[in-house]
């Protein structure tokens, strides 16, 4: 009888993660991911109540401050238990203005930034 797809995928993905450096890029929403840069700093957003409310006030204030650019207000913003991940385009000036807001209501999180800033033309 042959392994079921399924269990051989979860098996190839769990022999992965074992072997540094060899890991799968997480799907979108996995919690618990560890990625490259910080070893020990989780990427990826959680779907614990108050990682999804530090995310909410993290937006919220992004969208209501009115010296941001649509781009920045369309930052994404991935929170969990360790970090606060900010993932979109914004224009030059605005890379600082972001950070702060997000340190606002990150706690005692870390902010990750992998904003890019637009390059100007």
């Amino acid at each position: 009888m042959h392994p079921k797809p399924v269990i051989l995928i979860a098996s190839l993905l769990l022999a992965a993660t074992a072997l540094p450096g060899l890991a799968a890029e997480p799907a979108a929403g996995t919690p618990d991911s560890v990625q490259p840069g910080d070893g020990n700093v989780r990427v990826v957003a959680s779907s614990n109540s108050d990682d999804l409310r530090v995310s909410a006030q993290i937006r919220q204030a992004l969208v209501a401050d009115p010296s941001l650019s649509d781009l920045a207000h369309n930052v994404q913003v991935a929170t969990n238990s360790d970090a606060v991940i900010l993932r979109g385009v914004v224009e030059p000036t605005e890379k600082d203005r972001v950070n702060t807001l997000a340190q606002q209501f990150a706690g005692a999180r870390q902010i990750m930034d992998e904003l890019t800033v637009r390059a100007r033309e």
